[in-house]
C-alpha cells in the first residue's frame, strides 16, 4: 500500500522510483555505492525493495537508525547491530562463522554471538569470513549500514580501517545511506588524504523530493488503491502545504483515508512534522550546546531564505560584539551538513519546507 507508513518491501508499494532502484542496483558492482536524500525521502524504502528482489544477494543489514538521538557509539553497540544481522542468516550460512576468534554459535537454532571484551570479535577478521562466504557460495555479500551519518559518532575505534583493508583486499560491497549528507561524507573523509578511504571510487545514488506532478500522481494512485475519489484541488493543496517530501505526503493520505478530512488530515500531518523536525533538531544539538542559540538563531532566520551576510549581521546584532567569518562559515556549513540547511547561489533555505514550520 502506498500510503503504508513502514518502510516499502515491494516494488509495486515504491512510487516511481524505477530509475533509482536501477541505478542503486548497478551500484553494486562497485565496493562502495553511497545512497544519499533527504530525510523521508524513502531511501531505507529503496534498499529493502531491492533486497527483496536480489535474493541470490548474501544481505547483511544494519539499521543505525536508532542511534541518531545518542551522543556517542562504542565497539559494543556496532557488534550488536552485525550480531542481529547476521542472526537473520538461514541457519546453513550462519554454521559457516564457527571458527572466528570472539565469535560463538550456539543452541539448537545456531545462534550468533559476537564477543565483547578481551574475547572480542576483530571486524576485519569477521570481513574476512563474510568475503569467503560469498566466495564459496559463488554469492555476492552486501552490508548495508543504514543512515551511516551515525558512524561518525564512533569512540574508540576507528571503522574506516577496516572498510578500507575490505574495499582493497575482499569481495564485499558496501552501502551507506544517508540522510545527513554532508556527515556521511565528513565521515568517510573521502577528501582527506590522512584518511584511509581516501581516493578510493564510490558510486552514488541520490534520491529527491518528489516534483509537484509527482507527488500529486502519489496522492491520486494511493487514494485509487483505497477507492477513495479525492479532488484535483485538494491534491494540489496538499502539495502546497506539504510539499514532495514522501514520507509527510504518505503521511497526510494515511491521515486522509482514517478521517476523510482534507483539512484536519493536513493539520495533523504539520503537528507530527514539527513535533519530529524539533526532536531530530535536538538531536543535532547534542554535542552543540555552546552554540545552541546560535543554530535557533539562523534557523529561525533562514526560514524563508538569507546570505551570509545577514546571518553575520544577525549574529552581531544579537550577542553585540565581532563574530569571526570563519565561524559564521562553520555554523552555516554544519546545518548544511545535517541537511537541514541547503544552498541555492548564495541563498541558505531550509531541505525541506516543513523544516520552516518548526522555528
Amino acid at each position: 500500500m502506498l500510503f503504508d507508513p513502514k518502510p516499502k518491501e515491494r516494488r509495486e508499494d515504491l512510487f516511481d522510483r524505477d530509475e533509482e532502484l536501477r541505478r542503486l542496483r548497478l551500484g553494486l558492482s562497485y565496493p562502495v555505492t553511497l545512497l544519499l536524500g533527504i530525510r523521508r525521502s524513502g531511501k531505507s524504502s529503496l534498499i529493502k525493495v531491492l533486497m527483496n528482489e536480489e535474493k541470490d544477494v548474501i544481505w547483511v543489514y544494519l539499521d543505525l537508525r536508532k542511534y541518531e538521538g545518542h551522543a556517542y557509539l562504542t565497539y559494543r553497540h556496532l557488534l550488536g547491530e552485525f550480531e542481529r544481522a547476521l542472526n537473520s542468516w538461514q541457519e546453513s550460512l550462519r554454521r559457516l562463522l564457527q571458527g572466528i576468534r570472539g565469535v560463538s554459535i550456539s543452541g539448537p537454532g545456531f545462534e550468533v554471538r559476537l564477543g565483547w571484551g578481551k574475547s572480542k570479535v576483530e571486524l576485519g577478521d569477521l570481513f574476512d569470513r563474510l568475503s569467503d562466504i560469498g566466495e564459496r557460495e559463488g554469492r555476492k555479500v552486501v552490508i548495508v549500514f543504514d543512515e551511516a551519518q551515525e558512524l561518525r559518532k564512533l569512540k574508540g575505534f576507528n571503522i574506516l580501517y577496516p572498510l578500507a583493508y575490505a574495499y582493497d583486499n575482499l569481495r564485499l560491497n558496501f552501502v551507506f545511506t544517508g540522510s545527513q549528507i554532508g556527515m556521511v561524507y565528513r565521515f568517510l573523509r573521502l577528501r582527506d588524504p590522512g584518511s584511509p578511504l581516501f581516493g578510493r571510487a564510490m558510486f552514488e545514488v541520490r534520491i529527491n523530493p518528489f516534483t509537484r506532478e509527482q507527488a500529486v500522481e502519489f496522492l491520486r494512485a494511493g487514494f485509487r488503491e483505497v477507492s477513495l475519489s479525492v479532488s484535483e484541488g485538494i491534491l494540489e493543496d496538499a502539495y502546497n502545504e506539504l510539499g514532495g517530501v514522501p514520507g509527510w505526503l504518505t503521511y497526510y493520505g494515511l491521515n486522509y483515508m482514517q478521517l476523510n478530512d482534507h483539512g484536519e488530515a493536513i493539520r495533523r500531518t504539520l503537528e507530527y512534522a514539527v513535533q519530529l523536525i524539533r526532536q531530530e533538531f535536538e538531536n543535532f544539538l547534542r554535542g552543540r550546546e555552546e552554540a545552541r542559540e546560535r543554530y535557533y538563531a539562523i534557523m529561525s532566520l533562514c526560514r524563508f531564505g538569507c546570505r551570509w551576510s545577514d546571518v553575520k549581521r544577525m549574529l552581531m546584532a544579537k550577542e553585540g560584539y565581532e563574530v569571526d567569518d570563519k565561524k559564521v562559515t562553520e555554523l552555516l556549513q554544519n546545518l548544511m551538513d545535517a541537511s537541514f540547511l541547503i544552498k541555492e547561489n548564495d541563498l541558505y533555505k531550509p531541505s525541506d519546507p516543513l523544516i520552516a514550520r518548526a522555528f
